[in-house]
């Protein structure tokens, strides 16, 4: 049921990402960062066995019977794309950590150095 939900949010972020895309057509290259990292994970093949389940399923409700079991065909594809995306993600993660490494210090070395603070003079202590 996780794969199912996994399949379902990742459908809905595509959803999603579609007419944010069509509002900015005026703009850059309607490419959003959804786009980039499902390109070549999800195929046609992954959308139609969901879309399938789905309606399935909600056919099932309608006439007041339990859902089908998620196809193991599905389940499958779902693992295999959170795989994929949990390392993708974990590269993302690594790669920004060390750009903030860098950054952090970047800023260090940007950092003037204080002067020292010298405790004040008497008039009576010689130059």
């Amino acid at each position: 049921m996780r794969a199912f939900v996994g399949i379902v949010a990742l459908c809905a972020g595509l959803a999603a990402a579609a007419p944010a895309a069509a509002d900015d057509a005026g703009d850059a290259p309607a490419s959003t960062g959804a786009e980039q990292i499902l390109r070549g994970l999800v195929r046609e093949r992954d959308v139609s066995l969901l879309v399938d389940f789905v309606r399935e399923s909600l056919i099932a409700g309608i006439h007041g019977h339990e859902p089908p079991p998620v196809p193991d065909e599905l389940t499958g594809r779902a693992e295999v794309l959170g795989q994929a995306l949990k390392a993708q993600g974990a590269l993302a993660a690594l790669a920004l950590l060390a750009a903030l490494e860098q950054r952090a210090k970047q800023a260090l070395r940007e950092i003037p150095t204080p002067r020292p603070v010298l405790p004040p003079a008497s008039p009576s202590t010689p130059l």
